[in-house]
């Protein structure tokens, strides 16, 4: 049965020398199809990564029985046609296909079973919901939900190999995700970071949790290893105010014996010549052992709280303007002539409102929303005065800043807005030390915790979200819904996690029921 082996793994980036990992422990049977969890910044993406023999161990060792693939997985090169791209992702195919007047090609060729695999590839392309129309078509032109499906079925076509899936369902409309879930779902022999709860209970057999202190695998799905996790939680949340009292408590007692100690160690000198000197020396060292103790005893309690966390609450302002906001009137759009890609689509958007958008890939989501803040102009859509718009993008760029302080300070106006911004990322676990290293370090879920900051510290009326939740952990969820639930925001969203949504939206436009 083959294996991936880490042996006391430590890892650190070259240019930052805090550890990412120390001394990381673990075996992974390679046909387990297995869900990998942690909080944004734990390392899920660097864990990966050393998996699959893009990063080294700073020290250990890594032992791989098979060959792991890394997904998002960039196709760059030169075939065209979408059949031919996932036939050359599988070692070669297309390639090979050039030349099979040579021996060594076609023996090659015919190792990777290269006659059988088209009729392979339709047929896991049906299973993942991808159209033979889609197959011939020129793969640039295919949305990120299409490719995303193709080089998945490409990786899982390659003999002898553990895929690892870093966030798959990333731009996936609802229905993209549930094809792309039950795909995997039929599969073994991959490892899948998502935070979508959902959708890791439908896949996971196998947990592997990186927690804030140590890193496990437990066999079962994601509400398996939450209801565990949630047990643990209960006697670490009513237990945690005793033991901090009892910590300080302990603390305080260890001053007060090296106080005593020092004391007395002063006072056996004044009685050099005096029957007590023995006495004295005996009490220092004796309080000398009951500081150790004591010591080791704190830190016996605190290793009870190593794994307890919790969210904080996140606050933050809003601009007020009562009544509506902004209206569309019959509004229709389209990007080509005699093709509405938007229909006579009516809209009042009034304060306090959570717009959800809803609709597949390649609907109009984005669009509605240039339409909506005015990036796209249009006589449709009307402004009950000035209205200003704090937008979170899908895809996440810091330009040329060189740290995520830089980035704060350039983006924010004013020590409000800075201190806003800085006071938020404290809210989201982002600390000023965090703030203060290259971008270049951050997990995708970190950049996107600094950005979304920003955002919500900058004066507007309308708060704009595309995709908020792609790479954002599950606590970081929660906290979001809490905090919108009890300061109601007027806030425009686009997002493919319905469960989230439920839980905020009061006007849905859902652009698949176009008239």
């Amino acid at each position: 049965m083959a294996k991936i082996i880490f042996e006391k793994v430590d890892f650190h980036y070259p240019e930052i020398y805090t550890p990412v990992f120390e001394k990381v422990s673990i075996c992974v049977d390679t046909q387990w199809r297995l869900g990998l969890i942690g909080r944004n910044g734990r390392g899920k993406t660097t864990l990966l990564r050393l998996m699959s023999g893009e990063l080294s161990p700073t020290a250990g060792k890594i032992k791989r029985d098979v060959g792991v693939e890394y997904f998002p997985y960039h196709y760059s090169g030169d075939v065209e046609i979408t059949l031919d791209v996932i036939k050359e992702c599988i070692g070669g195919l297309y390639s090979l296909e050039q030349h099979l007047e040579d021996p060594d090609s076609l023996e090659r060729y015919m190792e990777l079973d290269g006659f059988g695999m088209e009729g392979k590839i339709r047929k896991e392309a049906g299973k993942i919901g991808l159209k033979d129309s889609v197959l011939e078509r020129k793969f640039h032109t295919l949305s990120s939900g299409e490719r995303t499906k193709a080089l998945i079925i490409a990786l899982f076509l390659k003999q002898n190999t553990f895929i690892a899936l870093d966030e798959p369902t990333n731009h996936l409309d609802i229905h993209g995700k549930e094809e792309l879930g039950n795909y995997l779902r039929r599969k073994r022999g991959f490892i899948l970071v998502s935070h979508d709860q959902a959708f890791v209970d439908h896949v996971a057999d196998h947990i592997l949790s990186i927690n804030k202190a140590d890193i496990t695998i437990e066999k079962g799905n994601y509400t398996t290893w939450q209801d565990n996790k949630r047990i643990v939680e209960e006697f670490e949340r009513r237990t945690s105010e005793n033991l901090q009292r009892e910590i300080a408590r302990m603390e305080g007692s260890v001053v007060q014996k090296r106080d005593w100690a020092e004391i007395s160690n002063k006072q056996k000198y004044h009685f050099a010549s005096h029957s007590r000197t023995n006495g004295v020396q005996a009490y220092f060292a004796q309080a000398k052992r009951s500081e150790m103790r004591i010591s080791k005893n704190i830190e016996e309690k605190k290793k009870l709280l190593r794994n307890y966390e919790e969210s904080r609450e996140l606050l933050f302002e809003q601009e007020e303007k009562e009544g509506w906001l902004i209206k569309a009137e019959d509004l229709s759009f389209s990007y080509v002539e005699g093709e509405s890609l938007i229909r006579n689509l009516s809209l009042e958007i009034r304060e306090h409102d959570a717009v959800w958008i809803q609709g597949k890939n390649g609907s109009g989501k984005s669009t509605l929303v240039k339409l909506i803040t005015g990036e796209i102009a249009h006589p449709s859509v009307c402004y009950n005065g000035d209205i200003v718009f704090s937008v979170l993008p899908q895809e996440i760029d810091m330009g040329t800043c060189k740290s995520g302080e830089e980035f704060l300070k350039r983006e924010l106006k004013g020590e409000r807005e800075y201190g806003g911004g800085l006071q938020i990322c404290g809210m989201f676990d982002v600390t000023e030390e965090l703030l203060k290293k290259p971008c270049s370090t951050y997990s995708s879920g970190e950049k996107k915790k600094i950005y979304l900051a920003q955002v919500l510290s900058r004066r507007n009326h309308v708060i704009v979200l595309d995709e908020p939740l792609n790479y954002m952990d599950v606590m970081f969820r929660r906290q979001l819904v809490e905090a919108f639930t009890v300061l109601r925001p007027t806030v425009l969203l686009i997002e493919h996690d319905d469960f989230f949504l439920r839980n905020l939206a009061t006007v849905i436009v859902n652009l698949d029921e176009q008239i």
